[in-house]
């Protein structure tokens, strides 16, 4: 088999906790993203007009992830009539539309503390939180911490006995006010400070239930109060996000800063779009009229919504090879990490030979021990050889992580063990796949084919020995 080479890991000591350590190659995406953070602060990226509308997105975003974690079985749209509206959704579990109502309660008691960073997060204000969270589902426990001992379903990590979490969350809560930790201070990145937060809580598995929804509200407290975007951990990261959590059972937090970090990014993304199109809304109102108003926008809008469909049909298949994999696979893991779809605006520009940024699709990560092997698949430009022989022009490149956290272009990798699989285009007036082997072989393909294509050949170039 061959391996990517990482350099050899240098752990760095969490502040104030010394049996959490993490990977200190971190600390370079971290700083980046505190600089991206300062930025936003200096120049007031965030207009007041735009601070309602994407603060009710992300609380339903946030209701919703943060119960399909759990097992709640409403979909996005049930969650927004049950929070917004106080519908009743007939056929649905009464259960999980009370879990809908209290996580919006707790929310707003998470904004609350969030804005009166004077107020101390003691052991008090997280009880609060968890009885709005399990009220009228569980008033025995709602509140209180367990008075038994448990177990972690799933999991070899012990909870500690019933009578130490009393003394535990009193350490805690006495780390998170810290004035050495504080929000103010610079001797903890706040991302790392909400892992530990968030992993050290759930070391203490202080309650009887609804300790994950706890967990996240406390962890995304802590990132408001350092003023920044909250993170959050969607559906879809279930997997991995109980993975890391489990791995800092151990006192190896990097996984999971891994995750919080992708997930605060992918939040300042959306507050950046936010702020970009209030502050550029009324020309490019004005543009997109003059756009919609002639016969080749509306080509070019049909022309999108075929490529579109057929992009999304291409990743639910990739999806479904990954369930397919994991539910026969007796070790490792694979995830799909989703990023988005390619807006409209983006399709146009790269259509039109101009450059748009921050273009990811999905990533596919393969996992099994300690070996792991992480795919980005991105828009771009159509290569000169597939453009040359279609009439496509927005295409799907492959890149690998080289090393952790930096990702290349598969056609800009030297190494032997590269998969020939390196762009896939779909050409909507032919209605057809397209792919590129290598540099230049271009061939017609089914979204089948190419799937067995890119996973066959990563499995045989990573994991066969």
């Amino acid at each position: 088999m061959t391996n990517i080479a990482y350099p050899p890991r240098e752990l760095a000591e969490v502040s104030g906790i010394a049996p959490f350590m993490y990977d200190a190659s971190l600390n370079v995406p971290l700083r980046d993203l505190a600089d991206r953070v300062r930025e936003m602060r200096r120049v007031g990226t965030l207009h007041p007009d735009v601070l309602p509308r994407i603060r009710k997105h992300f609380r339903i975003k946030t209701i919703y992830h943060s119960n399909a974690i759990e097992g709640n079985v409403l979909d996005v749209g049930e969650t927004r009539q049950v929070v917004e509206a106080g519908l009743t959704i007939s056929g649905k579990p009464l259960k999980d539309q009370a879990e809908a109502k209290n996580l919006g309660h707790a929310l707003d008691f998470f904004e609350e503390l969030a804005g009166d960073p004077t107020r101390e997060i003691d052991s008090y204000c997280i009880r609060q939180i968890h009885q709005l969270i399990l009220d009228g589902i569980d008033n025995t426990n709602a509140g209180s911490y367990r008075t038994v001992d448990v177990v972690i379903s799933g999991s070899d990590y012990r909870p500690p006995d019933h009578f130490d979490v009393f003394p535990q969350m009193e350490d805690l809560t006495a780390w998170v006010n810290d004035p050495e930790t504080s929000a103010d201070s610079d001797v903890i990145d706040p991302i790392i400070k909400a892992a530990a937060c968030h992993a050290w809580f759930a070391q203490i598995h202080p309650f009887i239930d609804g300790n994950g929804r706890t967990a996240r509200i406390l962890m995304n407290l802590m990132l408001m109060r350092s003023q920044y975007p909250i993170a959050v951990i969607t559906r879809e990261d279930r997997s991995r996000y109980i993975d890391a959590l489990e791995e800092s059972q151990g006192g190896d937090l990097s996984p999971f800063i891994a995750l919080i970090l992708e997930s605060v990014e992918e939040t300042l993304e959306e507050y950046e779009s936010a702020a970009a199109e209030q502050e550029e809304q009324t020309e490019w109102a004005a543009s997109l009229a003059d756009k919609f108003a002639g016969p080749v926008t509306v080509r070019a809008s049909n022309e999108y919504e075929v490529w579109r469909s057929a992009m999304e049909l291409f990743h639910h298949h990739y999806r479904q090879v990954v369930e397919d994999v994991n539910q026969n696979s007796p070790v490792g893991r694979w995830y799909i990490k989703d990023f988005e779809m390619l807006p409209y605006e983006k399709y146009l520009s790269l259509r039109d030979g101009q450059s748009a940024k921050r273009t990811w699709f999905f990533r596919v990560d393969f996992t099994r021990g300690d070996q792991a092997v992480r795919y980005l698949h991105f828009f771009g430009f159509s290569s000169y050889a597939v453009a040359e022989q279609t009439n496509a022009k927005v295409s799907l490149h492959l890149s690998r992580e080289e090393s952790p956290f930096f990702f290349e272009k598969l056609d800009d990798i030297s190494a032997p063990d590269v998969p020939l699989l390196r762009e896939i285009a779909y050409s909507p007036t032919d209605e057809k796949f397209i792919v590129r082997h290598g540099h230049d072989r271009v061939s017609d393909r089914k979204i089948e084919r190419i799937a067995k294509d890119f996973f066959e050949s990563v499995v045989d170039l990573h994991f066969q020995s």
